[in-house]
Order: structure tokens, then C-alpha cells, then sequence
């Protein structure tokens, strides 16, 4: 039979001396705040920062033909590909709906 130690309160442990509590941690504060932030601001997008990687991401979070995912280092250069891929979705979108004219609708 396997002996199991009594649970440990979280923490700092040595054996033969109390446990101590660790202080908890933000990591990349600054960032992930400047994520929210470009959440916020983005209405459709959903824009987060990854600890690991250290980059910004943006899904949009509009219905398209295929995902769209960006990722940068900084967050005004991820918010620049986000104003371009919105500009790009507009010229599309204009191109793809009907003008109507006095004969009836027609594509450009």
C-alpha cells in the first residue's frame, strides 16, 4: 500500500520548517492590459496577449468565408493590421454588393 503524505498548504515548503506563502504574480502586466484595452476599443474582435509567445493576437469575431488571425509584437502594430484588414473587408464587401440602377441591380 502506497502512503500518502498529509496536503501541504500552497506555498514555499523545507522540509523541518513552516511553510511559507509566495508572492503571486502578474506576469506581463503591462501587456495584458494593453490587450484588454484593444478588446475593449475592437468591438469585433477578440484581441489577447500570450505570455509564452510574448505577441498580441486578434481573431475576428465576424462571420467571414475563412478565420482570420493576426499577431504582432506590439499592439500598435497588431491595431495597424487590424485598421487594414477592416479597410480590406470594406473594398470587398463593396465590390461583392449589387449597385442598383434604374434597369434593376447590377455588379459592378
Amino acid at each position: 500500500m502506497i502512503r500518502r503524505r498529509p496536503a501541504r498548504p500552497a506555498g514555499r515548503h523545507r522540509n523541518g520548517q513552516a511553510s511559507t506563502t509566495s508572492p503571486r504574480r502578474s506576469w506581463d502586466s503591462h501587456a495584458r492590459a494593453d490587450a484588454d484595452r484593444l478588446n475593449r476599443a475592437w468591438a469585433g474582435w477578440a484581441v489577447l496577449y500570450g505570455t509564452g509567445s510574448r505577441r498580441f493576437h486578434a481573431i475576428a469575431a465576424r462571420p467571414l468565408l475563412e478565420p482570420l488571425i493576426l499577431s504582432d509584437h506590439t499592439p500598435e502594430g497588431l491595431e495597424a493590421q487590424m485598421r487594414e484588414a477592416e479597410m480590406a473587408a470594406i473594398i470587398r464587401h463593396e465590390h461583392e454588393t449589387p449597385v442598383s440602377t434604374p434597369n434593376g441591380p447590377r455588379l459592378p
